[in-house]
């Protein structure tokens, strides 16, 4: 994240960020967005790569920057956030299609493919085969508030 060279990438998805929770009719006024994590996966040549359905806990917004990627290669899905729905779960007509209804969305994806989701989101990959390359990276983003940010500043 000190690198000079991905200080535009770093920028733009912050202002996003903030843009999307502002947008879902969060405050931020007295907070700071900033990266928690961020780093880059690559799943094996030999395929079997994947992700088990997660959360990021204490973030509040994530994403996925693909580098990599086809139809032939692994998808992120996202599950159903809403652990009331599946208390009273009926059947989906149509599967295929990402309705209300569904318990499960995945998308296709290609390089320079942007997802952003609330950190909350349970979300994985499905098993990637390796038929060919599959690179993202995928980073995690805090809302501190400015008391805390202003306090360890002073103190340093």
């Amino acid at each position: 994240l000190e690198d000079a060279a991905f200080e535009e990438f770093q920028k733009f998805i912050g202002n996003t960020c903030a843009q999307i929770l502002d947008s879902q009719g969060f405050n931020l006024s007295n907070h700071t967005l900033i990266f928690s994590e961020c780093w880059v996966q690559e799943f094996a040549s030999e395929g079997g790569g994947h992700h088990l359905a997660h959360a990021h806990t204490n973030n509040h917004m994530s994403g996925f920057y693909f580098l990599k990627g086809s139809k032939n290669t692994s998808r992120p899905f996202f599950d159903d956030p809403r652990p009331g729905a599946l208390m009273s779960k009926l059947p989906e007509k149509k599967q295929e299609k990402a309705t209300l209804a569904s318990s499960q969305i995945n998308f296709n994806i290609g390089p320079g493919t942007l997802i952003f989701f609330n950190s909350y989101m349970p979300h994985g990959f499905h098993v990637d085969r390796g038929v060919e390359p599959f690179r993202f990276i995928h980073w995690n983003m805090q809302a501190i508030p400015n008391f805390l940010l202003n306090n360890n500043i002073e103190k340093a």
